[in-house]
């Protein structure tokens, strides 16, 4: 048998382990997601990408209302993107495909629209970058000068281009006049009465020469011809128009014909003065006819 230990004295302190216990260990919670990194505007503007790629935005967003509002540079800019991506140039290209696209699209708005627009496009960005540095104003105040010269030179450029268009478009229209007429002498004075009846303007203003025409916003007292006719439908209101076969027929005279409509709410409308009507021949080669000017009753 072991011998039992023998008990410790009670005056003497109580004996301590060599090696404290251990504290417990607690529990460790799984590790969680990494943090999402921030988006900065800072590093995309510095990148030389990203602040082509702005800048490439924001001057088509710019040019986009004067080339009015096509689609067409925006599409082929996507159609070059996805060239690029199919032909897997984007490696090779260091990622510089989409501002490329984007270049693509401000050159096709800049080949639909004009210089002044390309500088009143770059004054109004000046002046949005000038307007992000406040209260530094110096770059907005030169924005707003650039705006106010471009503004004006764009202005007076689409009302120079109005004018052009609008004297091509009278060229180009004054023979194609002539060859629209009525194809006999006798149906153009039923043709006059009754489009003024209907208040009908094209049929009147097309078979007019431009003699006839500033006869006729004479003695209407109009400025062009489609108020000239609207003046006459006032004039001849709710009278009925006759037959054709009761109208007065055409009298040949050295190659034109002369109708007298001075009886007619023809003459009534326009006045004595327009009263006989001067029907030509329009061109040798088409048979039509139209009024080549008026004489007085």
């Amino acid at each position: 048998m072991e011998p039992r230990p023998e008990p410790q004295p009670p005056w003497l302190p109580a004996a301590r382990p060599s090696h404290p216990p251990a504290a417990p260990v607690p529990p460790q919670e799984p590790p969680g997601p990494p943090p999402r990194p921030r988006f900065e505007w800072r590093r995309v503007v510095r990148s030389p990408r990203g602040a082509v790629c702005l800048a490439a935005v924001a001057a088509a967003l710019l040019l986009w209302p004067f080339a009015g509002f096509s689609w067409i540079p925006w599409l082929i800019g996507l159609g070059a993107l996805v060239v690029l991506r199919l032909l897997r140039l984007e490696g090779l290209l260091r990622g510089w495909d989409l501002p490329l696209a984007f270049l693509v699209v401000v050159v096709g708005l800049m080949v639909s629209t004009g210089p002044w627009a390309w500088a009143l496009a770059g004054s109004i960005g000046v002046l949005l970058a000038g307007l992000m540095q406040l209260p530094w104003w110096r770059l907005a105040a030169v924005g707003a000068v650039l705006c106010l010269a471009s503004g004006i030179g764009f202005g007076f450029s689409a009302y120079q281009d109005r004018i052009e268009l609008e004297q091509i478009q009278a060229q180009a229209g004054e023979p194609l006049r002539m060859r629209l007429g009525e194809t006999r002498p006798a149906r153009v004075l039923p043709a006059l009465l009754s489009a003024v009846e209907q208040d009908d303007a094209d049929p009147v203003c097309r078979l007019l020469s431009p003699r006839a025409e500033a006869d006729l916003l004479a003695a209407a007292g109009s400025a062009s011809c489609p108020e000239a006719v609207a003046e006459l439908h006032r004039r001849v209101a709710g009278e009925p128009v006759p037959d054709e076969e009761n109208l007065p027929q055409p009298e040949p005279s050295a190659e034109r014909w002369n109708v007298d409509a001075c009886s007619t709410a023809w003459a009534r409308a326009a006045g004595p003065a327009l009263g006989r009507i001067v029907v030509e021949q329009t061109a040798p080669a088409v048979q039509r006819f139209a009024v080549a000017g008026f004489a007085p009753c």
